[in-house]
């Protein structure tokens, strides 16, 4: 009887603890179109939020922010590893979705 109580014990520890899982509401495309660009027409100035092409995220350029010109268009990364990759094959990850 004690083994039942303590497995029915765990039993809804374990099911309180599992985090929920939920559908995300229809809205959420909106805002996806609505997320920092990953590439710019022009260079921009510190505080301009945008999106590392590598990894996808979103972030706040600084003035010492790794960037790079790509066939006219200004890229900024999270951080140099991220350079690194965009510099081996930029193609990758400039092309439209």
């Amino acid at each position: 009887m004690k083994s039942i109580l303590t497995a029915l014990s765990l039993a809804a520890f374990f099911f309180a603890a599992a985090p929920a899982v939920q559908a995300k509401p229809a809205g959420d495309n909106q805002a996806a179109a609505k997320a920092a660009p990953k590439v710019f027409a022009s260079p921009q100035k510190a505080g301009t939020k945008a999106t590392c092409p590598v990894t996808g995220e979103e972030f706040t350029i600084a003035k010492d922010t790794v960037h790079a010109e790509y066939k006219g268009k200004h890229v900024y990364f999270c951080c140099a590893g991220c350079k690194g990759a965009f510099d081996k094959d930029p193609g990758k990850y400039t092309q439209s979705p």
